[in-house]
């Protein structure tokens, strides 16, 4: 029998219940089971490919075990720790280190069985996981988490967590249906309103980093990089323009010395979705949503009518108001929330 920790600190035999050290090595396929099972709602293409992979790995146990007993500092790659109730694994938390410096830790795959919840197993989780934090002498605890799920919103607000920002994924399911015999509608007019290329790289940096807040680029900085279209990507998007698969549109309100706005819209020939992105800056927020997303629906009665995904910043309430006027609806909130481990100052 393995010793395991339970609540109030006494040590119990593994057929009971109670908080133990992941261990890499034998715990990846269940906790792989156990996220599935219980974010099966949230799950995105990203999220079902990880679980793949960590089902693969976890088929590799002596592999694994070779390399997480290897020198240097591998555990700190992916830590945490499960809860075991009668030799099973019902309870996870996922510890990652978030910078070289183990200044920040991000804390991920907080889940619970569903026939488990509402016993303390996530908070009695959390908990020890900040236990570690603090150990390893850390400033600062992160995570995200969806805005949709009320319990865990509430355990974090309860813990300590503040809230940094997010971002809201939103969906048409598909460009309105004209009438019989009535015109597509003609894009509006906008002032200054042009098409930009690879060479305005810096000002649609500039935008997008004033769009966001400090405390919102905390944990994810913009980066110039981000913005840079390199010159394989111009030759696929020439290639798959010329195939009539897919047509690359970006245009800005520009007046010179800087973009107030811009967007870039991959408008899909044949399957798929639309996919757009916006960006406007703060100041100007409430003056551009509105005839931007008439220009990209105009511009999309000559496209398939397929649905057109977009993400938000949170605070971009006057884009979100403006999306959904339009039709869209929001799909999910993403949060992104940090807690302050020790007294320090940013």
């Amino acid at each position: 029998m393995t010793a395991i920790e339970a609540p109030g600190g006494r040590v119990e035999n593994q057929a009971a219940s109670g908080i133990r050290p992941f261990d890499i090595t034998r715990d990846l396929l269940p906790v792989a089971n156990l996220i599935a099972d219980a974010f099966a709602a949230e799950l995105d293409s990203r999220g079902m490919a990880a679980l793949r992979e960590m089902r693969l790995m976890g088929h590799m146990g002596a592999f694994l075990k070779l390399f997480y007993h290897a020198p240097g500092d591998v555990r700190n790659l992916l830590h945490g720790y499960v809860w075991v109730e009668d030799g099973r694994i019902i309870g996870n938390v996922t510890l990652q280190r978030a910078d070289r410096h183990g200044s920040r830790w991000q804390i991920a795959n907080v889940a619970v069985m569903p026939e488990y919840r509402g016993r303390g197993i996530a908070r009695r989780l959390m908990e020890r996981t900040l236990e570690h934090i603090t150990d390893v002498g850390a400033r600062w605890a992160v995570l995200q988490v969806y805005e949709a799920n009320g319990p865990a919103c509430h355990l974090y607000d309860a813990m300590g967590f503040e809230t940094l920002g997010g971002m809201t994924e939103l969906r048409l399911a598909r460009v309105p249906r004209l009438a019989q015999g009535e015109p597509p509608p003609t894009p509006p007019a906008l002032s200054d309103f042009h098409p930009f290329s690879a060479r305005h790289e810096a000002e649609l940096y500039d935008l997008a980093n004033r769009q966001l807040s400090n405390q919102a680029q905390w944990w994810r900085p913009v980066q110039r990089q981000e913005f840079q279209i390199p010159v394989e990507e111009r030759m696929g998007e020439w290639f798959w323009r010329t195939l009539g698969r897919r047509n690359v549109l970006r245009r800005a309100v520009y007046n010179g010395r800087r973009f107030d706005a811009a967007l870039e819209l991959k408008a899909q020939r044949r399957s798929g979705a639309h996919e757009l992105k916006l960006w406007v800056r703060p100041e100007l927020y409430g003056l551009y949503e509105g005839p931007l997303f008439d220009w990209v629906l105009a511009t999309l009665y000559d496209y398939p009518r397929l649905p057109v995904t977009l993400s938000l910043p949170t605070d971009h309430e006057a884009g979100l108001a403006a999306a959904q006027a339009r039709g869209f609806v929001i799909e999910s909130t993403l949060l992104t929330m940090r807690k302050q481990m020790g007294r320090q100052i940013l």
